[in-house]
């Protein structure tokens, strides 16, 4: 690997700074939020190696999902943040919907009988809509959902309204054009001033709560791996450390 190959672009435990001009900037109650999403992100770290190093470092099945779902989450997350930072809707909304599909997953392997059944089909290939579950359903999106949504209520309503921007739809339309009497407007980017303080907001809750949640599974594999079925070990407080900002 030469130098430049080694060379991080933005170290990984380094806070990301709340810029004049920015969303957080613009809207004050965005800071916390914003803050408090880039300390998860930082605390993916700290998670993932409690993961790999549980039970003495041996690896798992699990593992292999799990920490592909941590490195999805990460960058997820830490896109989302540059995204609300830079007024980029259309493409922090989809990053969410994304993020949701994670969790639907992690709840679905967590609650299956046999976790390294659904690992083993996914290392040959087998994408989850092609599965089956116990009632020899399809593993579609929207068993997914359903399946998760006792376990999170929030869920549907989010992804329902998120999905909307993953395809070309009437949300794109509204935020494109704002009509004032009889006059269209239209910015290319979009406006920092069209979207609301209070979207943001929502869209930052959001990802904070799929993201805990998320850790949620990962701390249950970590509690259990390499014990006899039915048996856990404790782990240590989940809260991230502050990361500053």
């Amino acid at each position: 690997m030469t130098d430049e190959a080694s060379l991080v672009f933005r170290p990984p435990r380094e806070p990301r700074p709340i810029f004049a001009g920015t969303a957080a900037h613009r809207f004050p109650e965005l800071r916390g939020p914003r803050v408090y999403l880039d300390r998860l992100r930082v605390h993916h770290l700290d998670l993932a190696s409690r993961v790999i190093e549980a039970d003495d470092g041996k690896i798992y099945l699990p593992d292999l999902l799990i920490m592909s779902m941590m490195q999805r989450s990460y960058g997820l997350v830490e896109a989302v943040i540059d995204c609300v930072d830079g007024y980029n809707l259309a493409a922090a909304a989809p990053l969410l919907r994304i993020q949701l599909d994670t969790l639907v997953r992690a709840c679905y392997v967590a609650h299956h009988p046999l976790a390294d059944e659904v690992v083993t089909a996914l290392l040959e290939g087998t994408e989850f809509r092609r599965m089956k579950d116990v009632d020899g359903k399809s593993l579609t999106d929207a068993r997914l959902i359903e399946l998760a949504t006792p376990h999170h209520s929030w869920l549907p309503p989010v992804y329902k309204e998120t999905s909307g921007w993953v395809h070309l739809s009437v949300n794109h339309l509204s935020v494109a054009w704002q009509v004032t009497g009889d006059q269209f407007n239209f910015g290319l980017p979009l406006p920092p001033d069209v979207v609301p303080g209070k979207l943001w907001l929502e869209l930052l809750e959001a990802m904070t709560k799929a993201t805990e949640e998320l850790f949620g599974y990962v701390e249950l594999w970590e509690s259990r791996k390499g014990l006899p079925l039915g048996q856990a070990r404790g782990w240590p407080d989940a809260e991230p450390e502050p990361s500053g900002g």
